[in-house]
């Protein structure tokens, strides 16, 4: 079988994709993966070219969204191979709503999942006002990003406003507020979700000094055992999100496991180190299911 890796950046910034592991793990198995960078594709009518070329026939397309930016900028990509009957893991519009943190939240609330009390604004004063309900200290998040960028500790008031103020003038992006859980001691679980089962889970731990537990700002990992309310909330939420591929990110409480974010382009690198599952091979392995469910998808 022929499977696409759909990225969406040239390919200086490809290793946010995990590109390498699947390169590997298609060859091992047999199949061929052919690397798609979102920048060098353009439609024409019923043409999709990519390098000026036309995108030639492929059985799947796992898609790895490693963008920041306004995701309707970008998922238009994957909603015009969807029209050219291109399968696609990880489509829209589940990515999109995966790759907006303000969207997340507004989905944590019409599901009622348990997460860290939060609020949402624009306006400097009424976070402030939201982070004191809260109780300091609190947590501040942007709209997008990712590897923890745009996200802030605030200990107080003197520390939080001017925080709050640069966010507001940046961009004039609303701006999340989010409770500190300080029992789970800078901790947090990335739980790692392929066709709707937990396939690898680990404990992330942030590094001195700092209090975001991602591994690619030096956080480490490390095995752990997930209880049963932990599997079936990560199992849930990568349900209402649709994400076949999904990182979902959990914090332990002592009001039990709380949701802090979920992930449409969750990277593996530690947690396949940690635990020695092949999620690469896993995700290749599920592709070749796909391809055999689906209707065949036609080149153009």
């Amino acid at each position: 079988m022929t499977f696409g890796l759909l990225i969406f950046s040239d390919p200086s910034m490809e290793q946010f994709t995990g590109a390498e592991r699947f390169e590997q793990a298609a060859a091992s198995s047999g199949h061929q993966l052919v690397k798609i960078y979102e920048p060098f594709l353009s439609f024409f009518g019923k043409r999709i070219l990519h390098e000026n070329q036309p995108l030639p026939h492929l059985d799947v397309i796992i898609s790895r969204p490693n963008f920041i930016e306004e995701p309707s900028l970008r998922t238009y990509v994957v909603q015009r191979l969807l029209t050219a009957g291109y399968k696609i893991i990880n489509a829209s519009p589940s990515v999109a709503s995966a790759k907006n943190k303000i969207t997340q939240h507004i989905i944590f609330a019409e599901h009622d999942l348990p997460c860290p009390r939060w609020g949402v604004c624009r306006r400097p004063e009424d976070a402030l006002r939201i982070a004191q309900d809260i109780g300091f200290p609190v947590i501040l998040k942007v709209a997008f990003g990712t590897h923890g960028k745009g996200v802030f500790f605030a200990p107080d008031a003197q520390t939080f406003q001017p925080i709050a103020e640069y966010l507001a003038i940046r961009d004039g992006n609303p701006m999340i507020i989010e409770e500190y859980i300080a029992e789970a001691q800078n901790k947090d679980l990335r739980i790692f979700v392929l066709g709707g089962r937990v396939l690898a889970a680990m404990e992330r731990e942030a590094p001195e000094g700092d209090v975001r537990a991602n591994t690619s700002n030096g956080g480490t990992g490390s095995l752990t055992t997930l209880t049963q309310k932990e599997l079936d909330l990560a199992e849930r939420v990568a349900k209402i999100f649709a994400l076949e591929i999904a990182g979902v990110d959990v914090i332990r409480s002592s009001r039990g496991p709380l949701l802090l974010e979920v992930n449409s382009n969750p990277g593996f690198k530690e947690l396949e180190r940690v635990t020695g599952v092949d999620i690469a091979g896993a995700i290749i392995h599920y592709a070749a299911e796909v391809s055999t469910i689906h209707i065949p998808c036609q080149s153009t």
